[in-house]
């Protein structure tokens, strides 16, 4: 069910209405904008508070578990069909068992990593805060957008990376262009974009390409530098992890922007690969642009079944919870349509 949280006066008023006139599940699994400490969450972009262990006092829920959204992603990445759900950006053979990482451009820039104890073990994904580090210019007009941004959003000496790499992040960038390079305006276009209110990146995107509406060559380069941003930091993410068992671009950009990834010589592929002494590892990690929109979804379902397996496995053990056969299982694990390991 999809819920406006506008509509609602606090969060536990959703639940109450997702559950009115059910039973109350064993478990169930959160995924929740902004940091997971001790089980609760306080939004990021919303005056709300969420604990977990209250939840399952107030629904008689008996396991609820918050992970923060992208940490759902990372989970969502284990039900991929990559072969339907995927375009590979860098073909590199996978290392059983060796970690995975995500990042994902949207409306901010998530960053994760998944980690195994061993081959055959399952996945556990961890948070990180990357997408709110550093964002490093690479040429001198990239230095002025930086002098621009700090200036924008009050910043002594640093700007965070979603400040370029994610929706907002294009009308940003453009609103620098448009102001260094007036005479490249094309009228129509920056009012388009001007009354797009939260939709500007759209339109900055469909204005970039030929053929696609009124050809702005600002848009185009607003565009290419978001890509090379992109790549670049997919490459820092690489570094830092060695996700030798794949590295996912995810995000609602990314499958929207493919033309800006794919191929060796794209933007983001040289960018991904200019490390300096380190570029030759980062040829061995395979790169993939996930197409599927509804990983955090999916992830939190896949952290939810875990819950109902350890609950199954501790009433085994003596302790009072509910029983689930094994068919139940099977029937929960293939009610929905993706797959992947569980």
């Amino acid at each position: 069910q999809e819920y406006l949280n506008g509509s609602f006066g606090s969060f536990d008023e959703i639940v109450a209405s997702f559950l009115a006139g059910s039973a109350a599940p064993s478990a169930a699994c959160l995924a929740v904008a902004g940091p997971v400490e001790r089980n609760a969450v306080r939004f990021t972009n919303r005056n709300w508070v969420i604990d977990g262990s209250k939840l399952e006092g107030k629904f008689r829920i008996a396991k609820v578990r918050l992970i923060n959204d992208f940490v759902a992603n990372g989970y969502g990445l284990l039900t991929l069909d990559e072969a339907s759900e995927c375009v590979t950006l860098q073909d590199a053979p996978k290392v059983a068992g060796a970690p995975m990482a995500s990042i994902g451009a949207g409306t901010g820039l998530g960053e994760c990593y998944s980690t195994a104890t061993d081959e055959g073990s399952p996945y556990e994904t961890y948070a990180s805060e990357g997408g709110h580090g550093d964002w490093a210019p690479r040429n001198a007009l990239e230095v002025e957008l930086h002098e621009f941004m700090k200036a924008k959003f009050d910043q002594k000496a640093r700007v965070s990376v979603e400040r370029v790499i994610s929706g907002p992040g294009l009308a940003t960038m453009y609103e620098f262009f448009s102001s260094r390079f007036p005479d490249k305006v094309v009228a129509e276009v920056h009012d388009e974009i001007a009354a797009a209110g939260e939709m500007k990146g759209k339109a900055i995107a469909q204005h970039s390409v030929k053929g696609n509406g009124a050809f702005c060559e600002l848009c185009k380069l607003t565009m290419e530098t978001f890509a090379t941003a992109y790549g670049a930091e997919a490459g820092v993410a690489a570094l830092k992890w060695i996700p030798l068992g794949g590295l996912y671009i995810a995000g609602g950009l990314t499958p929207k922007n493919l033309h800006l990834l794919k191929g060796e010589s794209s933007l983001f592929m040289q960018a991904f690969h200019d490390k300096g002494r380190l570029s030759p590892l980062l040829k061995r990690v395979p790169v993939y642009a996930v197409l599927a929109e509804d990983i955090g979804q999916r992830g939190a379902h896949l952290v939810a079944f875990r819950l109902l397996i350890q609950a199954q496995e501790a009433r085994a053990m003596g302790a009072a919870l509910p029983e689930k056969t094994t068919a139940e299982f099977d029937a929960i694990k293939h009610s929905l349509p993706w797959k992947g390991s569980y």
